[in-house]
């Protein structure tokens, strides 16, 4: 016995298909659209330092390159080390904390990627996260950045910042970068 399958035949066969899926069963979406860099920009003045995750891969690459290692013949002669931080502050009732970022290289810094790890003072891990930080630093200059804390029930407080009346724990933060992007013209 042949079975002959015609155009036809296989249109019947797959309008079948379709048709018997639930109504409720939709397909997965795979992709995201990147949001235009300025639909993202407020009116009110900006800090120097963003946070912004649509945008951040945006603007760390556009005219910029990347140094992401300590080989002092890779990276057109930059090293992680070139960029630093320092006076990291967070009280305990801040929502935010704060550090800053010293650019000791001879190009426009656009943009740094980072882990921030909280430690108890005997060393125990807290908390360790991810960022991607957006900026405009000059050459040979510093900036502070205002991030949101990780701390949102604000009972944690930065050994060296000053404590509140209400009981906290304190902690010690490490920093350590992945990659920061330079102006390259």
């Amino acid at each position: 016995m042949k079975i002959k399958i015609t155009s036809c035949s296989v249109l019947s066969i797959l309008t079948v298909m379709i048709l018997s899926v639930p109504a409720g069963i939709s397909a997965r979406k795979k992709g995201y659209k990147l949001k235009n860099i300025s639909e993202n920009r407020q009116t009110e003045a900006v800090s120097a330092i963003e946070t912004r995750p649509d945008t951040a891969a945006q603007e760390m690459v556009a005219g910029s390159f990347m140094v992401a290692s300590q080989c002092p013949t890779c990276n057109s002669g930059y090293a992680l080390d070139q960029i630093v931080f320092t006076g990291f502050d967070k009280n305990q009732n801040n929502a935010k904390e704060s550090f800053f970022i010293i650019n000791k290289t001879d190009r426009e810094l656009t943009g740094v990627s980072l882990y921030i790890e909280y430690i108890t003072p005997d060393r125990r891990q807290l908390h360790k996260r991810f960022l991607k930080l957006t900026c405009s630093i000059p050459a040979g200059e510093t900036r502070k950045a205002d991030i949101q804390s990780w701390d949102t029930q604000k009972s944690f407080y930065y050994y060296k910042s000053n404590p509140s009346k209400r009981k906290g724990n304190p902690f010690d933060v490490k920093f350590d970068i992945i990659a920061y992007y330079l102006r390259a013209d």
